[in-house]
């Protein structure tokens, strides 16, 4: 999960450090509440939101970053 992080914040951003006071956006998986990935995105200096449970209007505004970290996982891993 690190790596796909810190590939989707540099395709996103340019880097693998953003301004201050970006916030990360995630639905309620359990892979992005996770204690050790809030951990990871604070040391990237991201806010980490989640969006409200059943809320598919909000969920949607979440769809695209995680498309670009499955994207990089798939690089970084080599999977289809």
């Amino acid at each position: 999960m690190r790596d796909a992080m810190l590939a989707a914040v540099a395709q996103q951003f340019g880097t693998g450090q953003v301004a201050p006071s970006i916030e990360w956006l995630t639905d309620n998986g359990s892979a992005y509440v996770d204690h050790r990935t809030r951990s990871f995105a604070r040391e990237l200096a991201l806010e980490s939101l989640t969006t409200p449970a059943r809320s598919p209007q909000s969920n949607g505004m979440v769809e695209s970053f995680v498309k670009i970290m499955k994207r990089q996982l798939r690089r970084l891993y080599g999977r289809a």
